[in-house]
């Protein structure tokens, strides 16, 4: 590498501000807690074993140096310390920290030699070579600030040198120089060179990748398991698909324009075509793996789900490039799922929902409540069911229980949900904007469950009813419950065989007790 293409091409790049910032972090933190301690010696030097202390002008001038240094490194360390920001800000900051090193021995120099006559005394020579040794900074920074900092020393002294001190002078500057420029060559070139292997080692990355998604490795996948895989080129929007997707789909295995396809395809419904919408999207930015199900439909007739898997392949600049998936059957597990699920919200005794299905359904829909509409909630207990198992038998109770849960999902309002909530206590929740409909709805469950037989024998069973509403406004669900639980207490302490209602929703004439003969 010539130092030239070296000096253009190396101040831009992200690695030499990293190998900056990393030197410069040590040489300045070492400096700065070194310094510390020697400035704090100076001043006490000053203030203590002097004998006329800052009394003289002269010592208060060098107590004012040794101070600003001192709050300097303080500050350096306090802001490296705390300041959490970019590589840049920090590199900025260790090359405005070097230039305060810099000019404030070149300072303190030109007034050590005023103050004690000592012509010969250059300890700005050792700062320069602190600075054009140690530090990694830019080129033109290092050689303003070099040549600065000299320009300003010979200004101030050039009258008490003798001309071969300056030359003298400015050929230690000119060496120190020479010696920045040969370190930044040689960084230049190392950074250079991990660049190159940087480079390698993603080419290699990138064949072994390719390798490992190459045609003959998903053909040899497709042959040996049911699966329908495909190559989505998503530069070009073309995509092929095995064999098995003719076979399964009834669709063409090549198909160019695959997202316009997609998005006129009528054979799907709009739910399925946006999920595969937002999945090509998703690849288009780089997602690196997408996992979905999808509802399809059969070539053989119906509907399918499936599992759609999808690897984004990106080429070395992190640009997606290709979609790499496979789509699995998973019908018959997805029935089986939903026939789990169902059979786990069931009350697997009387068939409505159970307690924790109900619960669930009223805490979701009590927030999805609309400004007009309102959530009712109908709690049915039997009363006396003790009695009915001890006098007629468990098998007669347990008949009452069935009857009364298919009277309650006979006579619901459409959308009520019916759930059993206890031994003999059911609940049905319903939206609706008007209570009156929920009130005849009551009505008629008094009166169907007081004709409930078993066989011949006439039970006289009965049930308590309590109904309580809220809307969106009001407390969650759980509080919606608890009105309803006192409307029915209520109703049990009236005498039973009763409807009451509980809440401001209720109507006046539904407020008052009511009771079936």
């Amino acid at each position: 590498m010539s130092f030239l293409s070296c000096f253009m091409n190396t101040i831009t790049n992200s690695n030499f501000l990293e190998r900056s910032v990393e030197t410069n972090r040590i040489v300045l933190r070492t400096g700065a807690v070194v310094t510390l301690g020697i400035e704090a010696f100076n001043m006490f030097r000053v203030i203590v074993l002097s004998n006329s202390g800052l009394e003289t002008l002269n010592n208060s001038i060098y107590f004012g140096f040794y101070l600003f240094y001192f709050l300097c490194c303080l500050l350096f360390l306090i802001l490296d310390f705390k300041l959490k920001s970019s590589i840049k800000v920090r590199h900025r900051l260790y090359m405005v920290s070097g230039s305060i090193f810099l000019f404030w021995s070149t300072a303190f120099n030109i007034y050590d030699i005023y103050s004690s006559d000592a012509v010969g005394n250059f300890t700005i020579i050792t700062a320069t070579i602190i600075f054009s040794a140690f530090f990694i900074i830019k080129p033109l920074y290092a050689l303003i600030n070099l040549g600065l900092s000299s320009a300003i020393f010979i200004f101030f002294l050039y009258r008490i040198y003798s001309s071969g001190e300056a030359i003298n002078f400015l050929i230690t500057v000119l060496l120190c120089v020479v010696v920045y420029f040969v370190r930044y060559y040689h960084l230049c070139v190392e950074l250079s060179q991990s660049q190159k292997l940087n480079n390698l080692s993603q080419e290699l990355y990138e064949i072994k990748r390719g390798f490992q998604l190459s045609a003959e490795q998903h053909e040899l996948i497709r042959e040996k398991v049911s699966y329908v895989t495909f190559e989505w080129n998503i530069r070009k929007d073309w995509i092929r698909f095995s064999k098995e997707w003719s076979e399964w789909f009834g669709q063409p295995q090549n198909i160019p324009e695959f997202s316009t396809y997609i998005s006129n395809l009528k054979v799907i419904t709009p739910e399925q075509k946006n999920i595969l919408s937002e999945c090509l999207e998703k690849a288009k930015e780089g997602a690196a793996f997408q996992k979905l199900e999808l509802l399809l439909p059969l070539k053989a007739g119906g509907n399918g789900w499936f599992d759609l898997k999808v690897v984004t392949q990106t080429n070395k600049h992190g640009e997606p490039i290709f979609g790499i998936g496979m789509l699995t059957d998973i019908t018959d597990e997805k029935e089986k799922i939903n026939q789990l699920e169902k059979e786990l919200t069931k009350d697997l005794f009387t068939g409505v929902l159970n307690k924790t299905s109900i619960e669930r359904y009223g805490k979701k829909k009590i927030k999805q409540l609309n400004e007009n509409e309102i959530l009712a909630v109908l709690i049915l207990d039997i009363d006396n069911f003790k009695s009915i198992n001890d006098t007629f038998g468990h098998p007669v109770g347990d008949h009452v229980l069935k009857e009364t849960a298919a009277l309650i999902q006979r006579y619901a309002p459409h959308g009520a949900k019916v759930g059993r909530i206890g031994g003999d206590e059911f609940a049905v929740l319903f939206v609706t904007d008007n209570l009156l409909n929920f009130y005849s709805y009551g009505k008629i469950l008094l009166d169907e469950v007081s004709k409930i037989k078993y066989s011949d024998i006439e039970i006289h069973v009965s049930c308590s009813i309590g109904i309580s509403a809220a809307d969106i406004k009001e407390g969650g669900y759980l509080e919606l419950y608890k009105k309803a639980d006192q409307a029915l207490y209520h109703a049990k302490s009236m005498g039973k065989r009763q409807i009451y209602c509980y809440g401001k929703y209720c109507p006046d004439n539904f407020k008052k007790d009511i009771y079936l003969t």
